[in-house]
């Protein structure tokens, strides 16, 4: 699958290729047997965004480079070599087993929460009962830091800029990350 990657303001910033997994021919119950990823609602950001300008909180953002192909697979998938790898590499082989969850499966989704709040518990956050998309570190009954999870992108809100540094530190430990630095556009809103 190609793609061109554009900027917020619509602009091409690189081409991407990436291996796509067919998902749809997955059937249900055989294939996968539940399917969900962290996707904040709208009315969860704005609440998210209002929060960080009544308490006055520094807004970053990262993005998690291939996030899908972080979480490790529950069930036993084979995938079809096209016939373009199997070209490029000289293999012979059919099929793939897959360890790793890849773009187009039922379960992918599934699979990068899983590994996602692993990696933030370990961290020290918990996950808001209101929402499973907001993970918030408190220290002393105060809020320390606050990071509300797109899919891949993570708005972080936090009164101090060394702790949301040592946030994406910590982060990038675990992950590659594309740190995005102070928070300036998110799904279609302007941030000022």
């Amino acid at each position: 699958m190609f793609k061109e990657k554009l900027d917020s303001y619509g602009k091409h910033v690189k081409f991407k290729a990436r291996i796509v997994a067919q998902g749809f021919s997955q059937v249900p119950g055989l294939d996968f047997t539940e399917m969900f990823l962290s996707v904040a609602r709208f009315m969860m950001l704005q609440i998210f965004l209002a929060l960080t300008a009544f308490l006055n909180l520094e807004l970053h953002q990262v993005d998690v480079v291939g996030a899908y192909l972080q979480g490790d697979l529950d069930e036993e998938i084979y995938m079809k070599v096209s016939d373009g790898l199997a070209k490029k590499y000289g293999s012979d082989q059919k099929f793939w087993r897959l360890r790793k969850a890849l773009y187009g499966l039922k379960q992918a989704g599934r699979q990068w929460k899983k590994c996602l709040h692993q990696v933030m518990t370990k961290l020290g956050f918990t996950r808001a009962m209101a929402n499973d998309c907001l993970y918030i570190l408190w220290k002393h009954g105060k809020i320390v830091l606050m990071v509300l999870i797109y899919i891949d992108d993570m708005a972080i809100a936090g009164k101090e800029i060394p702790r949301i540094i040592l946030f994406k530190q910590n982060l990038s430990k675990n992950f590659k990350i594309m740190d995005l630095g102070e928070m300036k556009f998110i799904l279609g809103i302007q941030i000022t």
